[in-house]
Parts: C-alpha cells; sequence; structure tokens
C-alpha cells in the first residue's frame, strides 16, 4: 500500500465514553442515516483533524464529545490525529496531536494522547508524513496582510473532499473554493500538487514574487524621494534667491545638491550674514531676460522634438514601404526571373526584352536594398536625438519653472519691503521663514538612497531558478492528464444533453473546467450551461476521480482518498435537514421528525433509482481498478437488493434504531 488511506474516524466524550467508526482501505466504505443522524460532520472531524483553523462539528456533537481523531495507514505505516473539540462559542486551542509509527493503539481518553504540538508545527508533521516538501526557509517574509502560499495539507482538502456544497453546484468546482479565504492559497498551490512544480522551485517562486514586490516598493519609495529632493532643492534656490536679494548671500553653483543648499542657505539666516542693502527691482530685469532666454529656447528644443518625431515616424513609414516592395521583387529571384535567356523559348529567335525587363528589376531590388540599409543606419540616430530632445525638453522646463518661482518670490519680497520700516525687520521676516523651512524638513531626505543592486541580483539569481515556459509547459501537461481522466470517467456516468458524449477540459485556471460538446460543433460550455443537477454531479464526481488517478500516477503527496456527502442528492433531496447537522441545537428527538423521510425506497424500474445504480457501479469498478484508493461515500439511500453496497455499509443509521453519529446517552458538557 503506497498511498494513505483511513483505518478510523473516532469521538470521545465524558465519562470516557467513546466511539469508532471503522473503515477499509481501498475499499469503497459506505455510511448511510437519515437526515440529521450525523453524516455531514464526519467530514468536518476529518476536516478538524488536518488542522482546521474554526471547529465546525455541529453543535450537537460539541456538546457531547471532548476529542476527536483520525487515524490514517499506509501499509505498515500508521498515523494518529487528535485534536480536543472547544465547547460551543469558544475557539479551539493552540495545539493538536499527531503521532506517526506503526502498531499504533486508538487513545480513549485525551490523556492518552500523544505527540502534542502547535497548529503549524502538526500541519507539518501531517504534511511531512503525506510527502509535502517543506520549504527550507523563506529569503523575504510577506509584507502585512499578504497570504502566505506554502503548500500545507489545507491546500489537498479540495481534492478528497466533494461536500454537500459542491456535489450539485454550478458555480463551486472544488471544496473551498467558495471562501475567499481558502481560494487564494488553494489556486496557488495547485501546480505544486499536480507536480508541475517541485517544492524548492515552488519555494523560489514564493521568494521571487516577494522579493520583486519588495523591489517595487522601494523603488516607488525612491522616486517619491527623488520627487521630494527636486522640491527641496527648487525651495532651497527659492530661499537663496531672495537671501541674495538682501545681501544676505551669494548665487549657489548650478551643480550644488541638496546639502550644499541647505548648508548655504543656513549660512545667509546666521547672525553674520549682515549686508546694509535694500531689495530692488534690478534683479527682476535679468530673471525677465532668463526667463525669455528660457522660454525661447524650450520652444526650439520642443519644434526639434516634434520634427524628430515626425522623421521618425516617416522613416518607419517609408522603411515599411520598401521592405513592401523588396519582397515583391524578391519573388523575381525566387523564381529566377532575374537570369532571362536572349532567345525566345517559342520561336527560338533572338531578342533582349527579357534580358532588359529583368536587368531593371535587378536595378529596382539593388536600389531598395540600398535604401533598406540606409533606413537602418538612420533609424537609430534619429530615435537617440529624440530621446536627447526630450530630455532636454524636461530639463528646460524644470529651469523654467524654478525661475517663475524666483520672479514670483522677487515680486512677492518687493511688495513685502515695503510694508518694513528698515531693512532689518526683512532681514527677521525671512531668517524665520528660512528657520521654518529648515526646522520642517524631513530627516529621510537628507540619507542616501538605498542601494537596489543587492535585490535586483537577487531576482535576476531566482529567475534563473524559475524557469516559467517549463513551468507552463507542466502545468498544461498536468492539465491535459486530469482531463484525459476525467473525460473517461465521465463516459461512465449517467448524464443528460449537452453532456452526452462530451469531453472535459480541466484548467487551473479560476480553476475551471469546460465542457466540449460531441458533435461537428464541437461546442465549448461552461458549467452553467450544462443545465442539469444530474449533469452538474457527474462532472464533480469525474473531476474528483480523474483528479486522484493522476495524483496515483504522479505519486503526488495527497491521500488515496475521496468522502462524498451523498451522491444521491439530485436524484432524491432530502425534505430538510435536522437539526442535528446545523448550527443550532433543540436537543428534541429527532425520531418526531415524521416529516422526512427515514431511508429513501426507490422502485427498481425509476429512472433515477437506475442512474444512481449507474453511480454505484462506477464507484465500485473505479475503486477495484485503482491502487489503495478509498472512498467514504455518506449517504441517505439505501440499496439492500445490492450485496456490494450491504458489505460496504459501515454504518446504518435510521431513527427507527435510534443510532447516530454520537449515541444520543453520551452526557453533555458542562463547559
Amino acid at each position: 500500500m503506497k498511498r494513505w488511506n483511513i483505518a478510523s474516524i473516532f469521538f470521545i466524550g465524558e465519562d470516557n465514553a467513546f466511539r469508532a467508526i471503522g473503515l477499509d482501505p481501498g475499499r469503497v466504505n459506505i455510511i448511510t442515516g437519515a437526515s440529521g443522524t450525523g453524516k455531514s460532520a464526519i467530514i468536518k472531524a476529518l476536516d478538524y483533524c488536518l488542522g482546521s483553523s474554526k471547529c465546525q462539528l455541529p453543535v450537537y456533537v460539541r456538546r457531547r464529545c471532548i476529542a476527536v481523531g483520525v487515524k490514517w495507514v499506509k501499509g505498515d505505516d500508521e498515523m494518529i490525529s487528535c485534536r480536543q473539540v472547544p465547547f460551543v462559542g469558544k475557539s479551539p486551542n493552540a495545539h493538536m496531536f499527531v503521532t506517526t509509527g506503526r502498531n499504533l493503539r486508538i487513545p480513549r481518553t485525551v490523556s492518552e494522547f500523544e505527540g502534542k504540538g502547535t497548529i503549524e508545527a502538526s500541519k507539518a508533521s501531517l504534511g511531512y508524513a503525506f510527502g509535502i516538501e517543506a520549504s527550507s526557509k523563506v529569503e523575504i517574509a510577506p509584507q502585512e496582510g499578504e497570504p502566505r502560499d506554502r503548500p500545507t495539507v489545507r491546500q489537498f482538502t479540495p481534492y478528497v473532499f466533494v461536500t454537500k456544497e459542491v456535489i450539485d453546484s454550478e458555480t463551486v468546482l472544488l471544496h473551498g473554493l467558495d471562501d475567499n479565504r481558502k481560494a487564494w492559497h488553494i489556486i496557488s498551490s495547485m501546480p505544486y500538487f499536480l507536480g508541475a512544480v517541485t517544492g524548492s522551485t515552488a519555494a523560489a517562486e514564493r521568494r521571487l514574487k516577494q522579493a520583486r514586490r519588495a523591489l517595487e516598493i522601494d523603488i516607488a519609495r525612491d522616486e517619491a524621494r527623488q520627487k521630494k529632493d527636486s522640491l527641496l532643492k527648487q525651495r532651497s534656490r527659492v530661499l537663496l534667491s531672495e537671501a541674495r536679494q538682501l545681501g544676505l548671500a551669494e548665487d549657489p553653483p548650478a551643480v550644488a545638491d541638496e546639502k550644499e543648499l541647505l548648508r548655504l542657505l543656513q549660512e545667509a539666516i546666521s547672525p553674520s550674514a549682515r549686508v546694509p542693502q535694500y531689495p530692488n527691482a534690478t534683479q527682476l530685469d535679468k530673471l525677465q531676460e532668463d526667463r525669455q532666454a528660457t522660454l525661447r529656447e524650450l520652444n526650439q528644443t520642443k519644434r526639434k522634438a516634434r520634427a524628430a518625431g515626425t522623421a521618425a515616424q516617416e522613416s518607419q513609414n517609408y522603411e515599411s514601404a520598401v521592405n513592401s516592395q523588396r519582397e515583391k521583387l524578391a519573388i523575381a529571384e525566387h523564381l529566377h526571373l532575374l537570369d532571362v535567356s536572349t532567345i525566345c523559348p517559342v520561336c527560338e529567335s533572338h531578342t533582349d526584352k527579357g534580358a532588359k525587363l529583368a536587368a531593371a528589376m535587378k536595378l529596382s531590388l539593388d536600389m531598395i536594398r540600398s535604401e533598406s540599409s540606409s533606413i537602418e543606419r538612420l533609424r537609430p540616430q534619429i530615435d537617440a536625438a529624440t530621446q536627447k530632445l526630450d530630455q532636454q525638453t524636461e530639463e528646460l522646463s524644470r529651469k523654467l519653472r524654478e525661475i517663475d518661482a524666483s520672479i514670483t518670490s522677487s515680486l512677492n519680497q518687493i511688495a513685502e519691503a515695503k510694508n518694513f520700516t528698515d531693512l532689518a525687520q526683512l532681514h527677521a521676516y525671512f531668517r524665520g521663514k528660512a528657520t521654518y523651512f529648515l526646522e520642517t524638513i524631513d530627516d529621510q531626505l537628507l540619507r542616501p538612497a538605498k542601494d537596489l543592486t543587492q535585490q535586483q541580483e537577487e531576482i535576476a539569481e531566482l529567475e534563473t531558478l524559475v524557469d516559467s515556459d517549463n513551468r507552463r509547459i507542466r502545468v498544461r501537461r498536468a492539465e491535459d492528464s486530469v482531463s484525459r481522466y476525467a473525460t473517461e470517467a465521465f463516459s461512465k456516468l449517467p448524464k443528460v444533453e449537452p453532456c452526452v458524449d462530451a469531453e472535459l477540459l480541466f484548467s487551473t485556471l479560476g480553476p475551471q473546467i469546460k465542457i466540449i460538446e460531441a458533435g461537428p460543433k464541437h461546442a465549448v460550455l461552461s458549467m452553467a450551461d450544462a443545465g442539469s443537477d444530474q449533469n452538474w454531479l457527474a462532472v464533480h464526481v469525474a473531476l474528483a476521480f480523474g483528479l486522484q488517478r493522476h495524483f496515483e500516477k504522479e505519486h503526488r503527496p495527497v491521500p488515496g482518498l475521496i468522502v462524498m456527502d451523498q451522491v444521491s442528492r439530485p436524484y432524491f433531496p432530502n425534505q430538510g435537514e435536522s437539526t442535528y447537522e446545523s448550527e443550532e441545537d433543540n436537543e428534541a428527538d429527532v425520531s418526531r421528525d415524521v416529516d422526512r423521510p427515514d431511508e429513501v425506497s426507490i422502485g427498481l424500474d425509476d429512472e433515477d433509482y437506475l442512474a444512481m445504480r449507474q453511480h454505484i457501479d462506477f464507484l465500485f469498478k473505479e475503486v477495484a481498478a485503482r491502487n489503495d484508493l478509498q472512498v467514504l461515500l455518506l449517504e441517505h439511500a439505501y440499496f439492500p437488493d445490492d450485496q456490494r453496497y450491504v458489505q460496504a455499509t459501515k454504518e446504518r443509521w435510521t431513527r427507527a434504531s435510534g443510532k447516530g453519529l454520537i449515541p444520543r446517552d453520551w452526557k453533555m458538557r458542562q463547559y
């Protein structure tokens, strides 16, 4: 036995109460029962013992059970996973129990539990036992709120559980995809479980994704910093211009950086920087001249840039035309029309018309090749000139903004000077403004920019480890494999138009499954187009077994187990659910619910009966044909005339017998 199956599911109650459900590995196991006897709670118990963050066991179970556990087997290897059941209204505790070995004894009390660990550590132990590769390390921690996509046992539950929310749904393809909190993890880990990527490759992809995200954040921060640096330089130069007009500073160097400008500004507001000079309008003349010269140069540069752009576009159009003509004339070379004989092939007389035409075509072809070569030489020069003109335009625009700001500042200063009685008051006003500016500067702007070289090198190294093309091919191969197996299973299941003789096409994008209708049109249909509960059921059953066949063939770390909740649901839907399976508990005797059927009674000639029997036949034949595949069917219908069904039925809970998942004589918990 090479795949994990379930040997037993057990529950522990007060006063050493114990309840175990034994299952046969590698076979079909059936639990039948009336509504409200606890069938669906089995899936929730299994999910809880696989490390679910929440306990979704029904209230009736939580009020009578103090612990639940599952015993797994794989040949001689065994594993027991146990968890304590929280009381109603409380969250699960932070630990669970996982034990691996051989000849393990099922604990009958909580005190006998072994292998205590945190939830994360226990899930890692389960994953190691199932064969899930553990990531060695994570180079970059996820950002706050960013989900972790490391494969765990929580991500293979969609391939094991076919719940009542999925069994006949047109919208939910796999268990858990209807929950946004779980869907992201399921989708991101799907390539790993399908065998398209390895554990190390998945870790490298995860680190690459995180590294790219971190680099994007750092680049955005650096760009914001540079933008603020530009504003800082501009504001500093404006203040130094005011200081120069007041005689407190000289013109700063054109190449001065932020620190140099701030140093000059601090010197300008120092007590020693006092020159008795009133501001006047003489500086405006030079500023206006500089502005006009800069504006003229900017307009000229823009015209040149437009002309360069036009030339680039025309050269591109001309190149396209030349290439088109060259391709047409190249036909002559291909057909050997340039080497024309001077002898007429009909009358064998001498003629040079063909030779002249061939010479003309050859001359034209040589000229077009020469023109094409010239364009190829000139295009890079035109592109470089266009880029250079764009840079000059940006630089001149920034210079023009600074000059405009200086003019505005000078006009404001001259206007403000009239409000001061002497130059000392004007100096004091300027010093206050400059001091406030210096005190409110963000210190982060004065620090050197972060070196992104190491991050870029790490990303380049990770990209060499992650081969996107190879991954895409592997994913497509896995999708084709699942589609082929699912289609084979689909052909054996009952269905109606438009799904008769149709194919199934599985895709990890979504994920989704398409139905390829039979016939000359081969229409591609969605699940919603199938339009029948029977068709949706057939699709989900076929996909579940198709995935399991792929997992078996590729030796993937997924248990050889499919738990199906009421395949008969589309054929014989329940007439309501009991409080036993709901989140409320009225302690009423479910045997009084006479309106709900105890077991479905079906006639042998009933169409629904025949369709259901076809599903049952498929389950037994498929399990018999597979290696180490176990099916646990939770069913409302019972087939007493089918000896396979009767022998595979491990539990039969009817209201007449009073049996159920949890015996009703179990003592209720007090906490």
